[in-house]
């Protein structure tokens, strides 16, 4: 027992479960938006805010979540990649909960409601941004694997793989959020300006969730490579 204590004392204890502890909890904030955004989209206010709350409460634990893992990571550990690697990884999944909170208290605040033209296409964005963190998240879960198998290349063509569907997914959002825009555009006239400047804001915003977990894989990529 006291070889193994010398020797996390050397080398700091490892940072990968908490980092994976903490985009398992951003995802989940990501995951709820779902629910809320059907509650909106019925005007059920009641069930759209317990969501919200909860949503703010998981952003919150996030947040600890990251602090924690800031505080306490070493500035030296048996890592093929370095401290600002990690840190940069951190930071970007963490903006997804940012976002996801953010974008619920805009929604819940105004009482949004998309116009019934485009309010499916809302939905449906939201379950690719999800989609998408989640192969994010399953990409970050691959790290022990290739930890464990010093960055074999099966393992690396696995993660590869992992990757590739992330930039897939997201390829399909901005795919999504055009065709609502366009679909938006048209609908301009008959709405109040005010509305559709915050309806562009959202769809903005919720695109950004899954531009934040296409970063996550592309940094996770880069630091493959080193």
């Amino acid at each position: 027992m006291a070889r193994t204590d010398n020797i996390t004392s050397l080398f700091g204890k490892s940072p990968i479960a908490p980092l994976q502890k903490h985009m398992k909890q951003v995802h989940s904030c990501l995951k709820d938006f779902a629910v809320f955004a059907k509650a909106a989209n019925a005007q059920d206010w009641e069930e759209a805010e317990t969501v919200c709350i909860l949503i703010n409460n998981k952003e919150e634990k996030a947040d600890r979540l990251k602090k924690k893992l800031r505080m306490n990571l070493p500035s030296t550990f048996m890592m093929p990649f370095s401290r600002r690697d990690l840190l940069d990884v951190l930071l970007i999944q963490d903006s997804i909960a940012n976002i996801t909170k953010d974008l619920t208290g805009l929604m819940m605040t105004r009482h949004m409601v998309f116009p019934e033209q485009i309010a499916d296409d809302f939905i449906k964005l939201a379950g690719l941004c999800i989609k998408t963190s989640a192969a994010a998240l399953m990409a970050i879960n691959e790290l022990d694997e290739l930890l464990e198998t010093a960055f074999s290349s099966r393992q690396r063509k696995i993660v590869g793989k992992m990757i590739k569907t992330v930039n897939e997914l997201e390829h399909e959002t901005d795919d999504a959020q055009n065709d609502i825009r366009n679909k938006l555009f048209t609908l301009e006239s008959d709405l109040p300006p005010v509305d559709v400047m915050f309806y562009y804001r959202a769809i903005e915003w919720l695109g950004e969730t899954a531009d934040a977990a296409q970063k996550v894989g592309s940094r996770f990529e880069v630091m493959l490579t080193k």
